[in-house]
């Protein structure tokens, strides 16, 4: 009859009905058993602090430094003895003088600082306003200033040598580039002002 048609059909859809949910699903894995990249995150460095220039202290003749006249001197040829040693570097031995003195020096890539320490001692006789000056700046291999350190003339100038330590930092770090390292004094026609420095470091700030 059409009542038994009905039922057989109602049947047969919840027959196929039951087949299709117990189809068999893929088990996702348990979360703890999902692989795990194993590459270890590398452990933060600390910077540390390390100089780049070579002969800081002047004591091993000139190498690597380039000097324009006799700036790298001994005891017996300064007015005063050196800071540390028997050598210091004097700009304005004489009158009329234009001394200069440089190094190049690779910044790493990891630099995140730049400073410049050491000692100072300068002397004058000068009575004349800002005649001599005394100048040391970090600059690019084709002379292009990258940082002013100091920029003074005998009238910051006392006139007895009194050795001190300065600390000059960098407004920025200059990571991998190529540097020069340069002192400039100069000197007028009359009265000396001799600026003298020594055991100088350029240090860098990076992850060793």
């Amino acid at each position: 009859s059409g009542a038994d048609g009905e039922t057989a059909a109602a049947y047969a859809a919840a027959t196929d009905a039951a087949v299709v949910d117990a189809r068999p699903i893929d088990a996702a894995p348990p979360l703890d058993a999902r692989p795990i990249d194993a590459t270890p995150i590398d452990a933060p460095c600390t910077p540390t602090w390390t100089n780049l220039l070579g002969n800081g202290g002047f004591e091993t003749a000139i190498a690597p430094w380039t000097q324009t006249s006799t700036i790298i001197r001994t005891a017996a040829m300064m007015p005063f003895a050196p800071q540390a040693g028997t050598y210091a570097a004097l700009f304005g031995a004489g009158n009329n003088a234009n001394d200069v003195l440089v190094q190049t020096v690779t910044i790493p890539a990891s630099s995140t600082g730049l400073r410049v320490r050491g000692y100072q001692c300068h002397v004058t006789e000068d009575l004349v306003s800002d005649v001599d000056t005394f100048r040391t700046t970090l600059e690019t291999p084709a002379g292009v200033v990258l940082e002013t350190f100091t920029d003074i003339t005998n009238s910051d100038v006392a006139p007895i040598c009194v050795w001190l330590p300065f600390t000059w930092t960098a407004a920025a770090a200059h990571p991998g580039q190529q540097v020069v390292l340069k002192f400039q004094g100069r000197t007028n026609l009359v009265f000396l002002t001799r600026f003298v420095v020594d055991s100088l470091v350029l240090e860098t700030l990076a992850c060793p």
